[in-house]
């Protein structure tokens, strides 16, 4: 069975892009591990680039960064937050199925908490033809909270909230989305990196509203009594109205295949 593929509309709603500046940075190691696995830097090409986090950081590294994505209110965000600095960042607002790569013209591709949106029986294919001889896709996920005192708390409440909107915690279509790719992967390795994140209460309420479960517009009224079970779960812990956690970011790297595996 193949997952749901319909998702990911929520991610055009420009309150989603304004509440994404909120997410936790990646951890820098994570960088110059993508870096360290193209075999030259002349051209990257960032699948779902949201506010161009990604883009940016590898941009002053690389001759060029192809920045996608599909959402104008996440690229509209991604051009403020970049202001200019990257004349070598092009951003191209388009669904990555949709793509048209030349052959042999990308160093690496990366995907950065998007790749459970996209169909990976149409891009894995493209992005095999279009990765230069000894070129990778690289994989990224994981910007959330991952240790923290209060973590336990947290994560209970996200689950009865799940529970009270009709969902099913990490579910059977939700694996099915998260693991679609696979198949169109032989992966060559895979590496964790982890950094410690001091947040503002209120920063990290909005951030949830970045998540699409958790959308202002999917939660309608609900989403106010959301910030407050959420504030007076944490508050306890908040120094100052600030809130420290880990976040941990896994990479998995390989070659994209053109036939899945069986």
């Amino acid at each position: 069975m193949k997952p749901d593929r319909s998702g990911g509309s929520e991610f055009s709603d420009h309150a989603v892009a304004a509440a994404y500046v909120h997410r936790p940075e990646y951890p820098p190691a994570l960088y110059d591990a993508l870096l360290a696995l193209m075999p030259s830097r002349s051209r990257v090409l960032d699948l779902g680039t949201g506010p161009g986090k990604i883009a940016r950081a590898l941009a002053p590294h690389v001759g060029e960064v192809l920045a996608v994505d599909p959402s104008a209110a996440m690229l509209k965000l991604a051009l403020n937050l970049d202001a200019g600095a990257h004349s070598n960042i092009r951003w191209i607002n388009a669904a990555a199925e949709n793509l048209t790569l030349d052959d042999g013209s990308l160093d690496l591709a990366v995907a950065g908490a998007a790749i459970h949106w996209m169909d990976a029986s149409i891009i894995f294919p493209k992005i095999a033809q279009a990765l230069s001889l000894r070129g990778c896709i690289a994989v990224v996920e994981g910007d959330a909270p991952t240790t923290a005192p209060w973590l336990s708390t947290y994560l209970e409440l996200l689950r009865a909230w799940v529970a009270r909107l009709g969902g099913v915690w990490d579910g059977a279509d939700h694996r099915l989305r998260r693991d679609a790719h696979l198949p169109w992967l032989r992966i060559a390795g895979e590496a964790t990196f982890e950094a410690a994140v001091r947040q503002p209460l209120d920063d990290f309420i909005e951030c949830e509203h970045s998540r699409a479960t958790w959308s202002r517009a999917r939660m309608g009224d609900l989403a106010a009594e959301f910030d407050n079970d959420l504030r007076s779960a944490l508050t306890p812990w908040a120094v100052e109205g600030v809130l420290e956690f880990a976040v941990a970011t896994d990479l998995t790297y390989g070659h994209p295949l053109a036939v899945p595996l069986s």
